[in-house]
């Protein structure tokens, strides 16, 4: 390191690093830790450049890496300690599911109650109070079940990402509202439990991404009607088109658009075009809208509501 990036390195900055630098096979086959990287002879301003992504505080993965379930868990047990179990937001987020915290670059571990763990850098832990059948086994790594999973994160979590995390694992067939009904039932006494109530009550089914959850409870908590999801329409000859959710009264359908494929986007404005055509009013939504313009988004959907209550100059007459 010369005398400029030495002086770059003291201010924060990152210097710029060569591309030709050599990445090992081991940092693109799995993920590693910033250590590792270092004992390789990969700097941590290679790690933090454009070929590799940050999955947990001083957790890395290159970006071609697949996101799949035994990557996820390999970066866990990367700094997992022995005696302690994966729990709350990493453990939906093993699951598959990406929660908006801004803990999520932690690794959530839990210890049974009365066991404490030295405090760990890059992790937080708690202690929990678990039976047997509370906790499963993945890849040689102790995991919350889908349930508690979503009991936990149901109590610790904001109302809408925990939200988030229910609609996501009983929409894969790992938890029913009546398995957690039942469960929060025989653990009345710990914390966060009416926040889990509420969660119990908003949590659906059929939602099929975490952006979809989180419009519905936007226009839920803002006072707006439930919207039914997954609304099939059918037309003479049967299947038309399927919208994310909406309400059949005044067939007004709300889609996320999360896709910036060319191929998807028509194939979604060919769907949406089949809706227009069987009288339904579309509102499509997009990430900015929930998250720079929601109120705008939310007086959108009330006022097409109302318009589309009113009775028609027609039947007025």
């Amino acid at each position: 390191m010369d005398g400029v990036q030495r002086d770059f390195a003291r201010r924060g900055i990152l210097p710029l690093v060569p591309a030709s630098q050599p990445i090992p096979a081991e940092l693109r086959r799995a993920p590693f830790t910033t250590s590792r990287a270092a004992q390789l002879g990969v700097s941590r301003y290679v790690v933090r450049g454009p070929e590799f992504r940050k999955l947990f505080r001083g957790v890395w993965a290159h970006v071609d890496l697949p996101d799949t379930l035994a990557h996820r868990l390999a970066a866990v047990r990367l700094v997992l300690p022995d005696g302690a179990f994966i729990c709350g937001l990493t453990a939906a987020w093993v699951y598959g599911i990406d929660v908006q915290d801004r803990r999520a670059d932690l690794v959530w571990m839990g210890t049974r109650t009365g066991r404490r763990l030295r405090d760990r850098a890059g992790c937080m832990s708690r202690e929990i109070t678990v039976a047997a059948g509370d906790l499963q086994v993945l890849d040689g790594a102790y995991i919350t079940t889908p349930l508690r999973t979503v009991f936990d994160c149901g109590r610790w979590l904001s109302l809408v990402e925990g939200t988030v995390v229910a609609d996501a694992l009983s929409h894969a067939g790992l938890v029913t509202a009546e398995e957690l009904t039942a469960y929060a039932a025989s653990h009345r006494g710990l914390r966060g439990i009416r926040t889990l109530d509420r969660v119990i009550d908003l949590m659906e089914p059929k939602a099929e991404s975490p952006m979809e959850t989180r419009v519905r409870l936007l226009l839920v908590l803002s006072g707006l009607p439930r919207p039914e999801a997954q609304i099939v329409l059918e037309d003479d000859f049967g299947f038309a088109a399927r919208g994310d959710m909406g309400y059949r009264a005044e067939k007004l359908m709300i889609e996320y658009d999360g896709s910036g494929h060319w191929g998807q986007l028509a194939a979604d404005e060919r769907r949406r075009s089949r809706m227009r055509d069987l009288g339904w009013e579309v509102i499509v939504v997009t990430r900015d809208d929930y998250y720079k313009w929601p109120d705008e988004l939310v007086a959108r959907v009330a006022a097409k509501l109302r318009e589309r209550r009113a009775p028609s100059p027609a039947n007025r007459a």
